[in-house]
């Protein structure tokens, strides 16, 4: 095969090859008999050189020979380009729900970091998600009781558990020591010590499926079971007689909208449904949403600002719909569709808010938060507002994503919203 060569003939291009093929033997036909005899030279073969054409494509045919290689770099680019965005799409769940972030979280012990959480101890339970799915719950408790009230202990009159929803990476284990924190704060800042052992404050975190050592994968519509299982099971596990239950809510990043949608279906559920002796649904008394998200649009726009990347214009092919804002006008609605008979037998004798009223909100937002942008907390603080909710913020100064409530201010924000609330 010759090196081929292009030429033009008859207006169109040609690629023409020269292939070398050995000739034919020589046939002689004799006049009389009509017979064909073979005649075979014992010289060496002759060999010939035939043209191959072959017609140029389109692509080719309009593009000049210099720009090609720039031409089939840039269609590579686009198509690699084109193949992470379908994989980003395909494996959302996986890069939305990073509950193998750290590495090796999900093979936490609670044991590990109980030096931290001193004297906070911390359990480990189980309960079956609306779907069957087997999920682990950290449950924390702290004596509130000093030396001197050991002598004559009175029986607790209200029990405040703190419903904890986490972000969406890492494990439950990990935020232990913040979580026993806040219960060591809420202990150490009663404003009437007589009635300190008046108050039982626990703390009970939530993991999701697919995290820590929960069953199953992460979904919206599971974690949105999950929440529901969870608070269910809170209502029934902590009502005791003669004791008051109040219940706040608290999430951080995701896991505010987590909280927030957690708590519409809730209320709608108050006037519906009972704990297992009989009773109502304890109350919700005060929502907490720490750095908290707005919706998936927002937080792919956030983490990939640059305009020219793709993955900031993938959010219409999410089937992630978290929004607080939307859940927002979720307890608005509930608010003003609720029957206010139902709602005054339910909320009987709970503290900090009115009857067919949402609870109270309070957006803990980090001043150098760098995943949630600094306009987000106010966007929802307006929108609670227009809505008419009980809602406020607290920006904590120096605090980055995770830090609001390790900072001093964040921490006293956190705990006297609390206290208002529940108290």
């Amino acid at each position: 095969m010759l090196a081929g060569l292009s030429l033009r003939r008859n207006g169109r291009r040609l690629i023409e090859a020269w292939v070398k093929r050995p000739s034919q033997p020589r046939v002689q036909i004799h006049t009389q008999t009509g017979k064909r005899t073979c005649l075979i030279s014992k010289v060496p073969p002759v060999f010939e050189y035939t043209r191959i054409r072959s017609s140029r494509t389109f692509f080719t045919e309009t593009i000049p020979p210099v720009l090609l290689p720039p031409a089939i770099f840039t269609g590579l680019l686009l198509g690699l380009w084109t193949w992470k965005c379908f994989w980003i799409i395909v494996m959302q769940n996986k890069l939305l729900y990073l509950s193998w972030l750290p590495p090796f979280s999900r093979s936490d012990k609670i044991s590990d970091y109980m030096s931290e959480c001193k004297p906070v101890q911390w359990e480990e339970k189980r309960i079956k998600s609306l779907d069957g799915t087997e999920l682990a719950i950290c449950e924390g408790r702290i004596s509130t009781t000093t030396n001197k009230e050991r002598v004559s202990i009175r029986p607790k009159k209200k029990s405040v558990v703190i419903c904890y929803f986490q972000g969406n990476g890492g494990s439950t284990p990990l935020r232990l020591p913040l979580l026993s924190q806040v219960l060591r704060t809420l202990r150490d800042s009663s404003t009437v010590p007589d009635r300190s052992s008046d108050i039982d404050y626990t703390i009970v975190a939530l993991s999701y499926r697919g995290y820590w050592t929960s069953s199953g994968s992460a979904t919206q519509s599971g974690i949105e079971r999950d929440a529901q299982a969870f608070l269910r099971w809170v209502s029934a596990s902590y009502s005791r007689q003669n004791t008051e239950l109040q219940i706040v809510l608290w999430g951080h990043s995701l896991g505010s909208a987590v909280a927030s949608s957690a708590l519409s279906k809730y209320l709608q559920m108050q006037s519906k449904e009972r704990t297992p002796s009989g009773d109502a649904l304890p109350p919700i008394s005060g929502l907490i949403m720490e750095a908290p998200i707005s919706n998936i649009k927002d937080m792919l726009i956030a983490l990939y600002p640059q305009k020219w990347l793709p993955y900031r214009y993938l959010w219409p092919f999410s089937w992630n719909t978290w929004c607080t804002a939307t859940a927002l006008e979720g307890l608005a609605g509930w608010r003003s569709q609720a029957p206010r008979q139902a709602v005054d037998k339910v909320n009987n004798g709970a503290s900090g808010y009115q009857a067919s009223s949402v609870p109270p909100i309070l957006i803990l937002s980090a001043e150098n938060d760098e995943v949630i942008p600094s306009h987000v907390a106010a966007q929802l603080e307006k929108k609670g507002h227009d809505l008419g909710l009980n809602i406020s913020r607290k920006e904590v100064l120096g605090a980055m994503h995770t830090e609001g409530p390790t900072k001093h201010d964040g921490r006293k924000a956190l705990v006297d919203f609390i206290r208002s609330y529940t108290s």
